[in-house]
């Protein structure tokens, strides 16, 4: 089937547009004629919702929310969903209480083109001095996202987005839009980790994640959405509305971070871990410290797995202080902790005060150590040759 086709007219990339998307006549387009005018909001929030799974049932309840929380509000959401069994994705405008649908054809979440078309339409469609992305549903390993489980094709197995894919589509959504774009929310589990919240610095101006599992259906929208109304709200006092407004069964932890200071962790983290690749590291015995597992990939948090490793090789531990307090103090503008998410009887308590809010990927076998090479991350930072060393002890 052939994908639907729009083009991008962003005024502030000039004839730029999303990668693949290519079709009618850019002077068309762009036609003054032919486009109506946008219409003007303070906030325009968009919901990505990948429901094609077993998260479907939780879909229309937060609609309801999100409805409710726009009542009486300046604020414009939009929804576009993809349920278990449904033929197609739908896209619901929400102003004031009042739901709007927009027809569309696109099937699957998981495909970036599609993910693109809507960001493309939000911006033909809104103006807005700020903007928020937020994405539900399943986190998936480190970097994907936004699951399809094809509901209607029982023979076809779940497809995922990949996290770069997304991060690079909002990207250029935010450039587009002058940097208006103020938070970027990953409401999946397990997105708070370097690899992730470095790729996707440019996308707005913080991004807020979880470290570790978040709860469906989550009840913070009605709050959020209302905070939303005061006057000088940005991305870190809308960030925090949707962290006090959340219920305490619904997380355990929540981790926010600036994206200007995110851009400077490879520089910072590569201080630390020159000294230790310089040394020989010892066997490494991982039942010492805490990790923790998702989707088949082991997970640990970054200054925990960097403060043993400085620890069993007597180097780097300067630098990592120094790594520490700029991680705690510019990338992590406020830490979220006492979520009830999590029973005594599934992890210590002792393990997760060590917890700092950001993770690393932790690969257990040679096999796995290069799997996430391409991250931009992996690029700046050798992390690569960390994990050989620690794998291979030497």
């Amino acid at each position: 089937m052939m994908k639907r086709r729009s083009f991008c007219r962003y005024t502030a990339l000039g004839s730029a547009c999303f990668a693949g998307v290519v079709g009618k006549d850019f002077a068309s387009a762009i036609s003054s004629e032919s486009s109506p005018a946008k219409s003007v909001y303070e906030w325009v929030v968009l919901y990505w919702m990948p429901y094609d799974n077993d998260l479907w049932p939780f879909g229309e309840p937060i609609v309801e929310m999100l409805t409710r929380g726009t009542r009486n509000s300046a604020t414009a959401v939009v929804v576009q969903s993809d349920y278990w069994r449904d033929s197609q994705m739908r896209r619901r405008q929400i102003v004031n209480g009042t739901t709007h649908e927009i027809d569309i054809t696109g099937k699957d979440s998981s495909d970036i083109s599609t993910f693109s078309t809507y960001l493309d339409w939000a911006y033909q469609t809104f103006e807005a001095q700020h903007w928020a992305v937020i994405v539900v549903g399943h986190g998936g390993k480190i970097n994907e996202i936004s699951p399809d489980d094809h509901g209607l094709n029982l023979g076809q197995k779940r497809t995922w987005m990949r996290v770069d894919q997304f991060a690079s589509a909002v990207s250029k959504f935010n450039q587009a839009t002058n940097d208006r774009v103020e938070l970027l929310f990953f409401q999946n589990c397990h997105k708070a980790t370097l690899e992730v919240v470095y790729e996707a610095r440019n996308c707005a101006r913080y991004t807020l994640a979880s470290q570790l599992i978040l709860g469906a259906p989550n009840y913070y929208y009605q709050g959020f959405l209302h905070h939303l109304q005061k006057p000088s709200v940005g991305g870190h006092e809308a960030a925090m509305a949707i962290m006090n407004s959340e219920r305490a069964d619904m997380y355990h932890t929540l981790t926010l971070v600036d994206n200007q200071a995110v851009k400077s962790i490879p520089e910072k983290l590569s201080r630390v871990l020159q000294p230790i690749l310089d040394s020989r590291v010892p066997v490494v015995r991982e039942s010492t410290f805490p990790t923790y597992e998702y989707f088949g990939e082991q997970h640990c948090d970054a200054l925990v797995l960097l403060g043993y490793l400085a620890q069993i090789s007597g180097q780097g531990k300067n630098e990592l202080t120094e790594f520490a307090e700029f991680l705690r103090s510019s990338v992590i503008t406020h830490y979220k902790t006492g979520g009830e998410l999590y029973g005594r009887h599934f992890i210590r308590d002792s393990d997760m005060e060590d917890l700092c809010g950001l993770s690393l990927y932790l690969p257990e076998t040679e096999r796995a150590i290069s799997h996430y090479s391409a991250l931009a991350l992996y690029e700046g930072v050798d992390l690569v040759n960390l994990y050989r060393k620690i794998l291979t002890n030497n």
